[in-house]
């Protein structure tokens, strides 16, 4: 048997054993609300849009935020909307 049929019948063999072990997820429920309480996020460029839409999901699972930009403006209007947005917020925020 030359080496190309015999990598080709071992790889065949992996690719049956793969196929045979069916893996099943098994669902669990989880808290979303409480999935990050105690951590603590940096998130830099968090006055932006997709940086505020980021801090709003790390406060709504519980996470301390800390908002850094350069812009004082914009990291204070964010603040206030994420402080009217989610109960209880605390946020430290940095500008350069």
């Amino acid at each position: 048997m030359n080496i190309k049929r015999a990598v080709k019948k071992v790889l065949r063999g992996l690719v049956l054993l793969m196929k045979e072990r069916e893996m099943i997820p098994i669902p669990s429920p989880v808290n979303t609300n409480t999935l990050l309480d105690g951590k603590v996020a940096l998130i830099t460029g968090g006055s932006g849009g997709i940086g505020m839409g980021i801090a709003r999901a790390f406060l709504r699972s519980g996470a301390k935020v800390i908002i850094a930009g350069t812009n004082t403006e914009k990291l204070s209007q964010c603040l206030q909307k994420l402080r009217t947005g989610g109960g209880g917020a605390r946020l430290c925020v940095i500008s350069a």
